[in-house]
């Protein structure tokens, strides 16, 4: 059953806890209990000041211990449950009547006021009748009477399950109800309502730049009628014209209430205070005097008329009239009178109001209904109504017509169910006139009954109207034509102001004038979707039995036959890829398709009818469900009445899937990870966490190795391959076993890892390139040059710049700037190269696999690291100059130490890493004629007499010696100026260069005094 929410209606289970108890517990049971009191009554009294100051309740909804208040400031209050049992529903069905759990209790759930009497009669004695959900928990019967006001009568039934805790969002009346609250003992109600505090003039127009509002005058010819019925002869009927009237002008004013949660109801009585303005203060000043109101969304409408004095032109009087509402505003504390802003009044003049057919798009001229009964006898039926209808509504054929203040001939309102005249004091009315047609005895009215506007065809019952509830229905009715009389009439001095007749003719079947939607039935399924990368087709049929209730035995009902579908309805596009559409309208268009939708016939023994088969490839359906929970697609019937004419049938079909399976995830645990071969971020130490890995180049000795700078990521993983676990069961595509990793960079922008400084001091911006695998390097401000810093190849890291420093200057550059342990920046800025990468899973590349814990970080150490030991050393004034051969220390990103036998074992380290080159490069600074041990001076500056000079090694000598020492990497000469001295240092930098670049050291030498001073 489809239901239609009466607001929010929400209701949570509860749990209520018992037992006996001792005396010495009462205390306990009475601190408690006052605590529930206390917390629930803190609680009504936030939201009821939320309230007052303009929130508005935006949902009720149940949780585990109650219910939940939200407002539209997005605060929320708890109300706890206070009772055992189920959940319960209090809701409003499709036909308007209360439902309790689903069960249509018979109560409606809103009324109308009762039908008014005659012309110059009082108003009858009939009353509409609805209920509403009483705070003592039971419902009241509320009464409408003829004059729309309303008695209220408590009832003995209660609209609260017993045992549960029930919530009833009651927003037409104003009340939040909630039964079984903990802590409180019977119906808490909750105003949705707040105080009025003040009323702003919402202007239809501006007159003159001045707000303003339109009183307008109805100037018409009073009619009279005589009382006619269906059964009786009235072929003459036709209205009598009486005296002129000009209906004392109507005024409809809108104000927005502030604030717009305001509870109109609580305005006691509402009064205008008029005055002429600009000018001069005059006798005579119009009376406003207010018969309706309204309120809606914050907007109080105002009904009222205009009595005495004349509303003042500003063109002919030099004056205008302006209105200010007065509201007798019932407050929580006294009541009160708020006072709205001025607005201008503008009289206009309307007059010749005549009913017509609400033809759209016709010259309203064309359009006018006829004046007498025999006029619409005597011509074609304005209107044709299918022998079943269940009732057409008349009031959404006609409308009235006036010339306005301009002289115009126009439309007063687009038909007469949108009541746009009763806010200005008319109304419609509808019954049918008796008349006979040839030899026949009974009326062909009699064919019809009428309930308010709507008209249902039926059979006479011994040649006499029905009644509505009785009436039956028949084919033998078709041609029968009955007669309506339209009535417009001016509630405020209840008098008819225009009177119509309109002819229907009762038809099989409609025949359309134009292309027409004749039925748009819907079809849902809610088969389960997974997504598993595949073409595989998952077929939704309707099957047969739906298709003759929902369709076939739909348009039945309409006068049209099953044979006269199968043989005149086609599908369009064709029965085997139908055509879709972008809607359900006669004027809808082709879109592109989703799947494909096919018609078979299928024989069911007895006889044949229509399948549709709507196919979805998995592939397909998964771009359109992984951003939507349902998808639709819409297929058309024709039928061709004549050319350019058709009766069409739309056919929705609805996936809904659920479950709706379209996010695969997965995690990679720790434990798949070697944990000796990780370290936590920034750390030396091997197991200390998961978070990094140390890339290095190939290791001295081994198979083969020359020193290439490549790091297979897999040798760190258990088995030497990535697993991927914690996916789903249902996604069985997406099982470890199919997906396809791989690796890529985490673009390092935004992050610290950018720019970063090279051995040169050079700063460089990082950036990924080719699909991730590649990371690039380029001078800051300088983004066109760009050289490969390291590529991902599969799963091996390969660092770039062996032997090419033209095509890998930056990576050598980046490389060599920070010793193989320095993580974290030194004083100069320079730390050990790290690159954050990434493992991707995947099955097929268009559905995105989430991966967890995927993350991680690759330190590039520097292959070798070069320092200096602080052997380099002098004594000024050695004879024949002081020389001192070049001391340094080389090891490699292991630690080990190129001259330390234990860890070469027998391997040539220098030869291995290429050690090719050792010059002095840059100014030698000194402390001499300064502070000890600080090297801020050049010694050039310092004096010219003292020099060094620096004898450059081979490759060969540094590989391999010189005979005298096994490597050999050059010597300083050191020259006096002739004066003896005292101690001072140097400082000397040198490049070393090897297969992987440039390393620039610095050596501090000694000069001891000159001898024997």
């Amino acid at each position: 059953m489809k239901k239609k929410f009466y607001g929010a209606l929400l209701l949570g289970s509860v749990l209520l806890t018992g037992g006996m108890v001792s005396c010495s517990d009462y205390d306990d049971d009475i601190n408690s209990l006052n605590d529930r009191v206390a917390a629930v009554e803190e609680t009504v009294k936030g939201l009821q000041e939320k309230i007052n100051a303009g929130c508005v309740i935006t949902s009720v909804d149940p949780t585990e211990n109650g219910v939940k208040v939200t407002l539209s400031n997005g605060e929320s209050f708890e109300l706890l449950n206070g009772a055992p049992g189920a959940a319960a529903t209090v809701e409003i069905g499709e036909n308007g009547n209360w439902f309790i759990n689903g069960k249509d209790t018979g109560k409606p759930s809103r009324g109308e006021k009762g039908e008014q009497g005659e012309p110059g009669d009082s108003g009858t004695a009939a009353t509409g009748k609805y209920y509403k959900p009483g705070e003592n928990g039971y419902w009241i019967e509320v009464t409408v009477g003829a004059d729309g006001k309303e008695t209220e009568t408590e009832t003995t039934i209660s609209w609260t399950p017993e045992g549960t805790m029930t919530a009833v969002w009651d927003s037409e009346n104003g009340k939040l109800l909630v039964s079984n609250v903990k802590g409180y003992n019977g119906i808490l109600s909750i105003s949705l309502t707040s105080e009025l505090k003040s009323l702003v003039f919402q202007p239809e127009f501006y007159y003159q730049g001045i707000e303003a509002m339109e009183a307008k005058t109805f100037n018409y010819t009073e009619k009279g009628v005589k009382e006619v019925n269906a059964d009786d002869d009235f072929t003459t009927d036709a209205p009598t014209e009486l005296d002129g009237v000009a209906m004392t002008p109507g005024l409809v004013a809108k104000y927005h209430m502030n604030p717009s949660s305001a509870n109109w109801k609580d305005i006691k009585s509402l009064s205008y205070i008029s005055d002429d303005k600009n000018y001069t203060r005059a006798g005579g000043v119009v009376k406003a005097n207010v018969f309706d109101l309204e309120g809606e969304e914050g907007i109080l409408t105002v009904h009222s008329q205009l009595t005495d004095g004349t509303i003042k032109d500003i063109q002919n009087d030099g004056k205008v009239t302006v209105l200010a509402l007065q509201a007798n505003y019932s407050g929580s504390e006294k009541d009160t009178i708020i006072t709205s802003d001025y607005a201008a009044v503008k009289a206009t003049n309307y007059k010749d109001m005549v009913l017509a057919n609400a033809a759209l798009g016709q010259p309203v001229h064309t359009m006018h209904l006829y004046t007498n009964a025999q006029d619409a006898i005597n011509n074609a039926a304005s209107h044709e109504i299918v022998w079943n209808h269940e009732g057409l509504d008349v009031a959404t054929l006609v409308q009235t017509h006036y010339d306005d203040s301009q002289n115009s001939h126009v439309a007063w309102d687009v038909t007469a169910a949108d009541k746009t005249v009763e806010d200005y004091g008319f109304k419609y009315s509808f019954e049918l006139v008796g008349y006979h047609k040839g030899n026949n005895r009974t009326s062909e009215s009699a064919h019809a009954v009428m309930k308010g506007s709507l008209l249902k065809p039926c059979m006479p019952v011994d040649g006499k109207q029905p009644t509505w509830d009785a009436a039956e229905q028949n084919k033998a009715e078709k041609d029968r034509e009955p007669l309506v009389r339209v009535i417009l009439t001016d509630t405020v001095s209840n008098k008819i102001a225009a009177v119509g007749y309109v002819k229907f003719k009762i038809v099989e079947k409609a025949t359309p004038t134009e292309s027409e939607v004749i039925l748009t039935p819907e079809f849902g399924f809610n088969y389960e979707y997974t997504v598993n990368c595949t073409k595989t087709e998952k077929p939704l049929q309707i099957e047969w039995h739906d298709f003759e209730e929902d369709i076939l035995a739909q348009l039945e009902k309409q006068g049209i036959s099953k044979e006269d579908f199968h043989t005149n309805f086609e599908l369009d596009g064709g029965n085997d890829d139908a055509t879709q559409y972008d809607g359900k309208l006669a004027t809808s268009m082709s879109t592109s398709k989703k799947g494909i939708v096919k018609q078979t016939i299928t024989d069911t023994g007895a006889e044949e009818t229509q399948i549709i088969t709507w196919t979805l490839k998995n592939n397909e359906a998964y771009q359109l469900f992984k951003n939507n929970k349902s998808i639709s697609v819409i297929v058309r019937y024709s039928k061709k009445i004549e050319p350019n004419v058709y009766q069409f049938v739309y056919v929705t079909l609805t996936w809904t899937p659920n479950p709706r399976n379209v996010q695969p995830a997965g995690t990679l645990e720790n434990s798949d990870k070697i944990k000796n071969y990780w370290y936590a971020y920034n750390s030396a130490t091997p197991g200390s966490g998961y978070s990094d890995i140390h890339a290095n180049v190939e290791t001295v000795g081994e198979t083969n190795a020359d020193d290439e700078f490549k790091s297979d990521i897999l040798n760190t993983f258990d088995g030497n391959n990535v697993t991927v676990s914690g996916v789903n069961a249902v996604y069985t595509a997406f099982q470890d076993a199919n997906l396809t990793k791989t690796f890529t960079f985490v673009d390092p922008q935004s992050t610290d890892m950018t720019p970063v400084k090279g051995n040169s001091g050079t700063m460089y911006d990082i950036t990924v390139g080719d699909n991730g695998t590649t990371l690039y390097a380029n001078v800051v401000n300088n983004p066109l040059v760009k050289q490969a810093v390291v590529k991902i190849n599969g799963s091996i890291l390969e660092y770039q710049g062996k032997d090419n420093e033209t095509l890998y200057s930056f990576a050598r550059d980046i490389l060599n700037a920070a010793d193989h342990a320095q993580f974290v920046a030194n004083n100069e800025g320079k730390k050990t190269f790290t690159a954050q990468i990434q493992i991707n899973a995947e099955n097929c590349s268009y559905v995105p696999f989430e991966l967890e814990n995927n993350e991680f970080f690759a330190k590039f150490l520097r292959p070798i690291t070069i320092s200096d030991p602080h052997e380099t050393n002098f004594v000024d004034a050695t004879t024949g100059g002081a020389k001192a051969d070049l001391k340094l220390t080389f090891v490699d990103w292991r630690d080990h130490n190129f001259d330390n036998a234990s860890v070469t074992k027998g391997q040539n380290y220098y030869k291995y890493y290429d050690v090719e080159s050792i010059a002095q490069n840059g100014d030698i600074m000194t402390d001499l004629n300064g502070t000890t041990g600080v090297f801020d001076r050049k010694l050039s500056d310092v004096t010219g007499k003292v020099k060094f000079t620096f004898t450059d090694p081979t490759k060969s000598e540094i590989q391999n010696g010189n005979g005298i020492v096994n490597h050999y990497f050059g010597t300083l000469n050191y020259e006096n100026n002739g004066t003896t001295v005292g101690d001072f240092q140097i400082k000397v930098p040198f490049d070393v260069t090897y297969d992987w670049g440039t390393i620039q050291v610095y050596v501090i030498c000694k000069i001891s005094q000159t001898e024997a001073n």
